[in-house]
C-alpha cells in the first residue's frame, strides 16, 4: 500500500515493480489480459465517485517499451531496479 503525503510504501515497494493503469500498459506494448488482476488502486482526487479509484497493474521493464516511459515513470523504475 502507498500512503501518499504520508509514510509512503508500507511494506516496502517490490523491487522491479512499474504500476501503471490500464491505457498506459497498452500505450507501452503490455496490454491487460483477461487473467491480470489489479494490484493497488490509485485515489483520482477530481474523479465522480464511484470512479474515485484507479486500477494499476504491476508490470516489469522486460514487459514494456521503455523508450516510450516518461521521465517520471522512468526515474520510478530506476528507483526501485
Amino acid at each position: 500500500m502507498y500512503i501518499t503525503g504520508g509514510i509512503g510504501w508500507r511494506p516496502a515497494r517490490p523491487e522491479g515493480w512499474i504500476l501503471l493503469p490500464r491505457y498506459r500498459c497498452a500505450e507501452l506494448g503490455a496490454h491487460v489480459g483477461p487473467g491480470d488482476h489489479p494490484i493497488a488502486y490509485l485515489h483520482v482526487r477530481n474523479a465522480i465517485p464511484p470512479h474515485s479509484y484507479a486500477p494499476l497493474y504491476v508490470r516489469g521493464m522486460e514487459q514494456i517499451n521503455v523508450y516510450m516511459l516518461s521521465e517520471a515513470e522512468m526515474t520510478a523504475a530506476e528507483q526501485h531496479l
